[in-house]
């Protein structure tokens, strides 16, 4: 009896407890990447040049902040242009964006641009839209872009949206279930 006392008493004490997912950062989960990656991507976004101020792109240069931070496994920071800089805004918010005289008027007001650009001598991706809003769209797609992988050396991206209302649902049911949707 003292012996099967014992065994449980240990495996009780083994026991590790049980880390469930919550769904709560969906698909915005920023997990360092492995070392050759790190070498890749760190100097292709040295520093985030944000001119202007929104709450929109306040949340575009968080949003960049916590993911580069997080992905990179280094401190993100705020800063001037050098090289690989990633410079967000908008014409009407930065002069840096307007002075570059990119085609912007065909993507409309939520659409975006991501760009490999060089910027008073230094090689920087530049993240212009007409609105503050599409700079929020276009740093998730450039934070997305790091996530998957994908080579950041000559970027030329421009994406609207081809409907014009997009939403993303997320609600907790009574029951204790999550339910998710994109529309």
């Amino acid at each position: 009896d003292i012996m099967r006392f014992l065994i449980a008493a240990l495996l009780l004490l083994l026991v590790v407890p049980a880390r469930a997912e919550d769904g709560y950062d969906l698909w915005l989960r920023y997990r360092p990447m492995e070392a050759a990656a790190l070498a890749q991507y760190r100097p292709l976004a040295t520093a985030i040049v944000s001119e202007g101020a929104s709450p929109t792109l306040d949340a575009a240069r968080a949003e960049l902040i916590q993911g580069l931070s997080g992905l990179l496994d280094r401190k993100a920071m705020v800063g001037a242009v050098t090289d690989g800089a990633v410079v967000i805004g908008t014409p009407a918010s930065s002069p840096l964006v307007a002075g570059l005289k990119l085609p912007l008027a065909a993507l409309g007001p939520e659409g975006y641009l991501i760009r490999s650009v060089t910027l008073a001598g230094h090689p920087v991706t530049v993240i212009a839209a007409n609105s503050d809003i599409g700079v929020l769209y276009g740093s998730f797609a450039f934070l997305r872009l790091i996530q998957t992988r994908q080579p950041l050396a000559h970027l030329d991206i421009a994406s609207a949206p081809a409907i014009r209302i997009r939403k993303l649902d997320h609600w907790d049911n009574l029951d204790g279930t999550i339910e998710r949707g994109y529309a």
